[in-house]
Formats: C-alpha cells, sequence, structure tokens
C-alpha cells in the first residue's frame, strides 16, 4: 500500500517556483537527472535506472525542469523508509519544496524552515522538521507526539541558550 506525498513551493494561496539549479544541483552530486515519460519526469540514475530506496524503485515524480510553470513532484506510493525520507528531505531543501501530506495531520511539513510561517495556509497543521528522520517521525508516526517531542527540545533549546550558570 503507498502513502502519498508531493512538493510544491508556496506563498499562502499562490504556487512560486522551486530552486531549478538547486535541483540540478542535488541531483548532480548522486549521479541522478530527470527524464521525461508519459506520466511526467522521473528521476533516473546514469545507467537510466529509477531512484531506489532499501533496493525498491521509486515512482517517485517530477515536473520537467524545462517547463515554464512552477515546478511540483511526489511520491504517489512512498514507503517512508528512512532512505526515502533522507532523499525526500535533502530534494526537498535543495528545491525549497514544502511536503503535502493528503493522509491528514499534519497536511504541511516543512524541511529546513526553507518557508516562513506567513506563507502556509494552516499553521496549525503543519510540521517544521530538521531531518529526514524527523520528516519521517512527521509522517508515519503520531504527529500530537511529534509535536510534544519538538516542542519539548525547543524548550530545552532554549532554556540553554539562557542558562547562565553553565
Amino acid at each position: 500500500m503507498g502513502f502519498s506525498i508531493y512538493f510544491m513551493r508556496v506563498a499562502q494561496d499562490r504556487q512560486l517556483d522551486a530552486d531549478r539549479d538547486g535541483i540540478v544541483d542535488f541531483l548532480d552530486r548522486r549521479g541522478l537527472h530527470v527524464v521525461a515519460n508519459p506520466h511526467g519526469c522521473s528521476i533516473l540514475d546514469n545507467e537510466g535506472v529509477p531512484v531506489k530506496f532499501d533496493g525498491y524503485h521509486s515512482d517517485l515524480l517530477i515536473d520537467s525542469l524545462e517547463q515554464d510553470k512552477p515546478l511540483t513532484g511526489g511520491i504517489d506510493h512512498a514507503t517512508l523508509t528512512n532512505d526515502e525520507c533522507e532523499f525526500v528531505y535533502d530534494l526537498c531543501v535543495a528545491a525549497g519544496f514544502l511536503i503535502v501530506n493528503p493522509q491528514g495531520s499534519p497536511t504541511y511539513v516543512v524541511p529546513h524552515r526553507n518557508h516562513m510561517p506567513d506563507d502556509l495556509p494552516d499553521l496549525d497543521d503543519t510540521a517544521w522538521v530538521e531531518s529526514g528522520s524527523e520528516l519521517s517521525q512527521a509522517l508515519t508516526g503520531s504527529f500530537g507526539d511529534f509535536r510534544v517531542f519538538r516542542n519539548r527540545v525547543i524548550s530545552q533549546s532554549t532554556d540553554t541558550d539562557t542558562d547562565t550558570d553553565g
């Protein structure tokens, strides 16, 4: 069974373009490139093999880097393994994408603070993540548990920053 996730860059109700140079650099560093197919564009390695996570081919698609309209991407059958979440996190950071989770809360996942709170249509249904493992937790774990954990970490960081005894 697949879990669908989509990537895009937004400012409230407007879709913005991704960082195309960031995507190209990200893919080049991994020996990958975008190739058109009947359903969109796949990310392939230098041997023409679709990107794999944990040994399994992915149906990760991205819009053509040549198109004029803003880029989007997504995975219709995401497994949300550690490898896949790390790749998606890094791709979204490079592109400036946020992740849209149509399955439910959180609806929006913002990697590496690449969107401002004012950019998002629903702050109460948004998770802010700083790694692929946090992305995995936000999408596969209880969002409430994730939010409690994240708030505790942020609170401890703030307490440490203001601690004058240490």
